[in-house]
Formats: structure tokens, sequence, C-alpha cells
């Protein structure tokens, strides 16, 4: 690479996201190497619940009434996972439905060849199991289905590590779905959710770097003003992410929490409970 090239890399740090890219020092810092704190960590996906602020909502009857006309999906949000948190009995229906089946899995070999030696399906079969075993299906089955109940729906991206397979969560509400593709939903992705959620640039970087690679390209463009929005209205700023690569989940068909429409009763019954002790 001339010293032009450098250069030039340089004065893009934080907008030129490309696959590889160069420290200020001139080195070329490798996506694949991951560093939190002091420690290079393989494989890491990011918690992104982690860097929420949830505040106390009012909630009454009439508000999420409100929020099931209007179809306000964030605002259902807030108000389940607030439920959640103070409730016992809504977390407890919650967490019973969401562990209620097993998730048990299984792989059986087809279309084995005869040529094929019996050693050879054996050491393939068990390096599969392996993976499979690296991968907590159940636990990320679980996690999910709990997502799910809780916020109405899940949108993950599949990094396939060394050893098994994992999601990077995305925040639901910078994700929609508009088209499918091989009937699997097509996710677009907008984001402005670094620049909203990280304030500061150094730290926006290290937190791009840990999302796939997509995600790094789509930012540049975003930064570049090419990802304008579609017509009436529009938000700027939607990327869509590679198709396979994206998966979603929600019940009935839509992004509505499970349960919402039992927490009027839960506030009524909350309401007779007070009622009562003060008699």
């Amino acid at each position: 690479m001339s010293i032009k090239e450098k250069q030039a890399a340089i004065h893009n740090k934080g907008f030129d996201m490309t696959q590889e890219r160069l420290t200020p020092t001139g080195e070329i810092t490798d996506f694949s190497k991951i560093k939190i704190g002091l420690k290079a960590v393989a494989d890491a996906v990011m918690e992104l619940s982690s860097f929420t602020n949830p505040k106390m909502p009012y909630i009454s009857k009439e508000e999420i009434i409100k929020a099931l006309a209007t179809m306000d999906y964030p605002r259902m949000r807030v108000i389940s996972k607030f439920f959640y948190a103070a409730s016992g009995i809504y977390q407890t229906v919650c967490n019973y439905f969401a562990k209620l089946y097993r998730y048990d899995w299984y792989i059986y070999p087809e279309n084995v060849k005869k040529s094929v030696k019996s050693e050879k399906v054996v050491e393939e079969y068990n390096k599969l199991l392996s993976y499979l075993d690296g991968s907590y299906i159940k636990k990320l089955c679980g996690d999910i289905a709990l997502k799910v109940i809780v916020e109405g729906c899940y949108y993950g991206y599949i990094v396939e590590g060394k050893d098994g397979l994992m999601l990077q969560e995305l925040p639901q509400d910078y994700c929609r779905v508009r088209f499918f593709s091989n009937n699997m939903p097509a996710v677009e992705f907008n984001m402005r959710f670094f620049d909203e959620k990280f304030s500061d640039i150094n730290y926006r970087m290290r937190v791009i770097k840990m999302f796939p690679e997509e995600f790094a390209k789509g930012y540049a463009l975003y930064k570049q003003g090419k990802l304008e929005g579609d017509p009436y209205g529009d938000w700027y700023g939607w990327y869509l992410l590679e198709p396979g690569k994206v998966i979603k989940f929600n019940l009935n068909n839509n992004d509505i929490p499970v349960f919402l429409n039992a927490i009027p009763s839960i506030i009524d019954l909350d309401a007779a409970q007070a009622l009562d002790r003060k008699k």
C-alpha cells in the first residue's frame, strides 16, 4: 500500500468502513479479532439490552388500548417489559410459556453414498454433533421464545463461529420487514442506531466492529448519505441485510407481545387488592 493510500485510509477513519482499516500507527485492523477491554474475545456478540435506558412509564388501561389500536409496537414493548419486571403474575406466565417446549433436536444422515467409508461418515457426524452442542440450541431457543413473548418479536443475525452457531441480537426498533425472499423475511436495519445510541465516535467504531462486516458497509453508505428513505416521509438510513443471514421470529404474524392484552386485568386485580387492604 502506497503512502498516499495509507494517508487516505487514516483520513477516512470512521467513515471508510472496509473490511481492513488502518490504525493511527498505520497498522491494519483485522475485523475478525475483537478486543473487549484488555482481552481479545473470539466469536463475540454484543448484548444490546445493556445499552438501553429504561424509564418508569406511565401505564393505564387506556394507554395499553391506545397502543394496541394504533399498532404502536415500541410502546407495547415498553409496557410489556415493565410489567415483566414489576408483576410476578405476568413474569410467571411469560416464563412458563417460553420454557414449555423442550427444544430437543437431532440430526440424521441422508443420501450417503455406498462408496463412502463408515469411518468418514462417523467423523463428519461427530463434527456436526460437536458444532450443534457448541451452539447451545436449547438455551438459545428458550431465550428467543422469551423475547418473542415479552417483546413481541426477535431479530437476530446468524454468526457462524468456530465451535458453534451464534446469533447477534438486533434492536427491534431499528429493524423492519417489508419483503420476503424464499418465504423468509428480508430484514432492513436502520444504521442511525449507531449514531443515536453511541455518541462517542471511538466507542461507536468499536461497537460496529463487534457486528458482522455487513453492518460496517451499511454504516459507511449511511455516512455518505447513500441510504435515502423511500417517498412519503420514510426514514433515511435503512439498509437491506443479506437474506438468509438474518432471522425474525414472532407469533400470530404480528409483533404484539403475546400477553399484552392480559395486563389490563392485572391492573384491575391490583386495584381490587389495594381496595381490600384499605377496607
